[in-house]
């Protein structure tokens, strides 16, 4: 994807459907997330999704 270019109108950014207001708003934070990042080749990386120690895996959290 970093190849196809993260910017606005990179072509990374593909949809089935057009967005929704809150989901361009997300993606906006996301995009200015990315805008900085430094990935390295020779380091893992992880996304790691903890339970919430009440009501266990939610979306919610996935989200959080």
């Amino acid at each position: 994807m970093f190849s196809l270019g993260w910017g606005i109108g990179g072509e990374a950014w593909v949809w089935r459907r057009q967005l929704r207001a809150w989901e361009e708003e997300k993606l906006g934070e996301c995009q200015t997330l990315l805008l900085d990042l430094s990935l390295q080749d020779l380091s893992s990386d992880r996304w790691q999704w903890k339970p919430d120690l009440d009501k266990g895996y939610t979306v919610r959290g996935a989200y959080q």
